[in-house]
């Protein structure tokens, strides 16, 4: 029996995305689990709406430039928004698992979480740019972003049947002249909160 031709089409472009994907891990581009996870969560795929966030991450692994006729490129005044030339974005994926992060952030790093919860733990140290945009996509997830203290933060992040919001608390303790982290994304049937960093 022959698939429709809708079903066809999304079958095939499964096959690319696993494609692309696999040639990232190839390039050491993600860890063995990571591929492993979103292979399955690929090969589940029923919808072209879940296939088209996939393509968007695998598209995410096999890196991408400022293109060169960019009135950014090789210029020392290139937004935070967008990589330097020649500079890759840093990916990290949780697909229906949890996981903790912390450590320096690269403005324009994308944290993914795909059925899965995670958290982001960020303090003034790990911030080196006075404007350090952090890209958030939470699918059917909780994306929760630890700060220190002092910390300003803009919340642009997209809720499309989620939800995006600040803790009262964070906005209470901004200091003047302290680095501000600027929260961009989708929130699609998820959550990303952000909360103040508790140290023990």
């Amino acid at each position: 029996m022959k698939l429709p031709a809708l079903r066809e089409i999304v079958e095939e472009r499964k096959e690319k995305a696993i494609e692309n994907l696999s040639e990232s891990f190839a390039k050491s581009k993600l860890p063995l689990e990571e591929y492993e996870r979103l292979v399955e969560y690929i090969q589940k795929i029923e919808s072209e709406r879940e296939l088209v966030v996939v393509e968007k991450i695998v598209a995410e692994y096999q890196g991408s430039e400022v293109p060169k006729e960019s009135a950014y490129a090789d210029k020392e005044d290139v937004p935070d928004y967008y990589p330097r030339h020649g500079q890759q974005q840093s990916s990290n994926l949780t697909v229906l698992s949890s996981r903790t992060f912390s450590g320096p952030i690269e403005s324009g790093a994308q944290f993914v979480s795909i059925l899965g919860s995670e958290h982001i733990k960020i303090r003034k140290a790990d911030l080196s740019r006075r404007q350090t945009v952090l890209n958030v996509v939470s699918i059917l997830g909780d994306s929760v972003i630890f700060v220190e203290s002092g910390i300003r933060v803009s919340n642009r992040v997209i809720p499309i049947l989620g939800g995006a919001w600040i803790d009262h608390k964070v906005d209470k303790q901004v200091e003047d002249g302290e680095p501000e982290l600027i929260i961009s994304g989708t929130a699609l049937l998820g959550n990303i909160t952000v909360k103040l960093l508790k140290e023990k």
